[in-house]
């Protein structure tokens, strides 16, 4: 299944795009300010999980650099 996400400012477009999508067939739902941003945070941690862990000696040396 794919996602797709399309930022609307006004009320007439979301009602527009919701009848348009539910005449396909798509299950489609407007999402709150809260669920956008844990998509946000969920989506950067999934990310930074795929970076490789940086060593310990690595941050120690860097956090003494920043005091």
């Amino acid at each position: 299944m794919k996602t797709l996400v399309i930022n609307i400012d006004d009320d007439s477009s979301v009602k527009l795009f919701l009848d348009l999508a539910k005449k396909f067939r798509f299950p489609a739902h407007v999402l709150s300010d809260e669920q956008k941003e844990d998509m946000a945070l969920l989506t950067m941690m999934k990310e930074r999980s795929k970076e490789e862990p940086l060593p310990v000696k690595s941050a120690y040396a860097i956090l003494k650099k920043v005091k």
